[in-house]
């Protein structure tokens, strides 16, 4: 597609389509833009081009998108065990805002989670 073209069907896109499919190529657009550097025409048509595959195998579906917490909160949860160094319970705490005894809590389970993984790699001899 010439870019012409494409600025049209994209600005059509923009206008006609609904809300949803719009922003979704909005913010495909921006991340491949942002993330890979690509030009805004190209960016903006990959965004469109996105945002269509989606309608097509998605339309006419209630589709619900979870907010990811508990993928947040595990990120969260790695950093601060990563951040740990025997003494700074009280340190991450007030960083992170949380309590003490949550800290002591994260810090048990994700060792038990390090020595399991562990443990399971010795017993199938990886």
């Amino acid at each position: 597609m010439s870019g012409a073209t494409s600025l049209v069907h994209d600005d059509c896109f923009r206008n006609k389509s609904p809300e949803l499919l719009a922003d979704l190529a909005s913010q495909c657009s921006a991340v491949i833009h942002e993330r890979l550097g690509l030009d805004a025409v190209k960016a903006d048509e990959i965004g469109r081009e996105t945002a269509e595959r989606m309608s097509f195998i998605w339309g006419g579906q209630n589709v619900y998108f979870p907010k990811g917490l508990i993928y947040q909160l595990s990120i969260r949860d790695r950093q601060i065990f990563d951040e740990f160094n025997g003494k700074n319970h009280a340190d991450l705490a007030r960083k992170y805002k949380v309590s003490l005894q949550w800290i002591y809590k994260l810090i048990k389970t994700v060792r038990a989670e390090e020595i399991a993984k562990r443990q399971m790699t010795i017993d199938i001899g990886v």
